[in-house]
């Protein structure tokens, strides 16, 4: 029987969404050395690693694993980006058949709609990712949605999946796209530009996640707290692990790693955190 790898032992608890999402972005990077070094069983070699994850609707088996060669066969066509999508959207139980059509759009095929099975490469790593929605998965649940054009599209409110495409986007510098896809229609067609921003809330494990979005000038001052002054890097660390429902001592580890002086008991009761990106404002209320 295998042992419990580094970030189990650390960190005190098992592997879930945060883990899969991290490997796969550091599989982004080429760090193989850092997946082995947090994610292989004690005992075991770096050959391949193994994770994986169980919702109320979908089973996931994820293997990470080093190829012979680069891989040419057409079976790699996904991509770590798509992985991670396709992970958050199954944690925000959105409905089954937006996640297969999403899939199709960018060319997965699909012979079973109750089993996915997606592979990617980057260089000679490899991942292969199976995803078996039971049998029993309840009928999608309908939930009040807005009229931003991402809801009206997808039929659904905005959540955790959207809190996460922001953060992308807005380091990308994309705030068009951002507003285009986030802001109310009516306000976007008819609103004066300082209504026009992203406002929404939405459960994040144990907390109420309120979220805030606008465009700024850069020649106009805004003020931010100091100590809830984050990049968006780590704003997307304390997100993600709150969102797994990991112990508030995770998450206040991610800001005092970063110089922000807060106790576990501060996060475990309601922080607030901010960040102006580019001509970005971005800020997130936690409330526990």
């Amino acid at each position: 029987m295998s042992g419990k790898c580094l970030v189990e032992k650390m960190e005190g608890r098992e592997l879930d969404s945060y883990d899969l999402i991290t490997v796969l972005g550091l599989l982004k990077e080429h760090d193989w050395k850092e997946i082995c070094r947090r994610y292989a069983p004690e005992g075991h070699g770096p050959g391949k690693i193994n994770l994986r994850l169980s919702t109320e609707s979908y089973y996931v088996e994820m293997a990470v694993e080093i190829l012979t060669s680069l891989a040419l066969s057409p079976k790699y066509q996904a991509s770590p980006n798509l992985m991670q999508a396709l992970i958050r959207r199954l944690l925000c139980d959105h409905r089954h058949v937006l996640i297969l059509d999403k899939l199709r759009r960018y060319g997965v095929p699909i012979d079973d709609p109750n089993q996915l099975n997606l592979a990617c490469s980057v260089g000679t790593m490899g991942v292969d990712l199976v995803v078996n929605r039971h049998a029993n998965a309840p009928e999608h649940r309908f939930r009040k949605f807005g009229t931003s054009r991402a809801e009206q599209e997808e039929q659904r409110p905005l959540d955790h999946y959207d809190m996460v495409s922001i953060l992308y986007l807005a380091q990308q510098n994309q705030t068009e796209r951002i507003l285009n896809r986030y802001v109310p229609q009516e306000l976007l067609n008819e609103g004066a530009e300082s209504e026009r921003v992203v406002r929404f809330s939405s459960p994040s494990g144990d907390y109420q996640v309120d979220f805030f979005f606008q465009k700024i000038h850069n020649d106009v001052p805004r003020g931010i707290p100091e100590r809830g002054n984050v990049s968006s890097a780590t704003m997307h660390q304390v997100l993600r692990r709150v969102f797994a429902g990991h112990a508030p001592e995770l998450a206040a580890r991610e800001l005092t790693d970063k110089g922000i002086l807060i106790t576990p008991e501060e996060v475990g009761r309601e922080f607030r955190l901010a960040r102006i990106l580019n001509d970005n404002y971005i800020e997130m209320g936690f409330t526990r």
